[in-house]
């Protein structure tokens, strides 16, 4: 099992690897429950029902929730530390839209930079203490998710990203170091006029590589692929099971020297047709 880690370490250094790790940041409860529902042991016994059946080596785990919380202070993600666990929570600017309203929100950012940077003083001084509490549950890497874009870029301009975000973005990553853990970063839409700050802020890694939004892997690749990686890439919902085969085929033999983890764009829907399941999870039996 620690082959599953080891690899993932080594993609993320890109450094060649004897598989391209797969990996998938956020795991639906629905998904879980519909196809792993009879496993013992609960939500943990389901995560690692869903590993294993589905050949994962990366198992993000949703750490925004007070559930979880309780489960980190009791340590129940230990069984699952042979894999490379990954813990999300909820960045700055998506704890400023559920505040306040998209619109406000933004809005705030350039007229109220000050609620910003309230709100961000309470991300990061909570972030220190869920990073202490994920390495004692033998997790790897914490990720930020936090949508700034979509399908047509930034939601505010990359100077104002860089001036008033990128550097409490900078301070997570940094807490997140500090703990000897792999900083990762979520976000949906077209990031690409930004990637080279986040790979400067000391971030390993971005999900979810969103084709929707003009996100191209072999360009990001060829752009960024020696001081950043990449994790995600197939979208189940709107490709075609063809499609999802050519891109796996494409992705396995693009990134057989690291920089890449392969996932779906965001979650698995529990209502997915199976057989677009099989073609990108080839190990899964149903």
């Amino acid at each position: 099992m620690r082959e599953h880690r080891e690899t993932v370490i080594n993609a993320l250094s890109h450094k060649p690897v004897a598989f391209v790790p797969r990996g998938e940041l956020f795991i639906r409860s629905d998904f879980l429950d519909r196809y792993f529902g009879g496993v013992s042991g609960g939500f943990i016994g389901q995560l690692e029902a869903a590993a294993s059946g589905l050949g994962l080596s990366l198992v993000g785990i949703d750490l925004s929730g007070e559930s979880s919380r309780s489960f980190l202070s009791r340590k129940a993600y230990q069984p699952l530390k042979d894999y490379f666990l990954t813990g999300a929570t909820n960045g700055p600017v998506s704890r400023l839209i559920e505040a306040y309203g998209f619109r406000d929100a933004m809005l705030s950012l350039r007229k109220k930079p000050d609620l910003f940077r309230e709100m961000a003083a309470r991300f990061l001084k909570e972030a220190r203490d869920t990073v202490r509490m994920a390495v004692n549950n033998g997790f790897s890497a914490m990720a930020m998710a936090d949508d700034i874009a979509g399908n047509n870029g930034l939601l505010f301009s990359s100077g104002h990203f860089a001036e008033l975000i990128l550097p409490v973005y900078r301070d997570y990553a940094a807490i997140v170091r500090e703990q000897g853990l792999f900083p990762f970063i979520h976000s949906d839409g077209d990031m690409k006029a930004v990637i080279h700050l986040i790979a400067g802020a000391g971030y390993d890694c971005l999900h979810p590589v969103d084709a929707q939004a003009r996100m191209d892997l072999a360009e990001l690749l060829e752009t960024f692929g020696k001081h950043i990686s990449f994790m995600g890439h197939i979208d189940l919902l709107a490709w075609s099971v063809a499609h999802i085969s050519d891109e796996v085929h494409r992705a396995e033999e693009e990134f057989k020297h690291g920089g890449l983890i392969l996932g779906t764009t965001g979650s698995i829907p529990a209502d997915i047709p199976e057989e677009k399941l099989r073609a990108f999870y080839p190990l899964w039996e149903g």
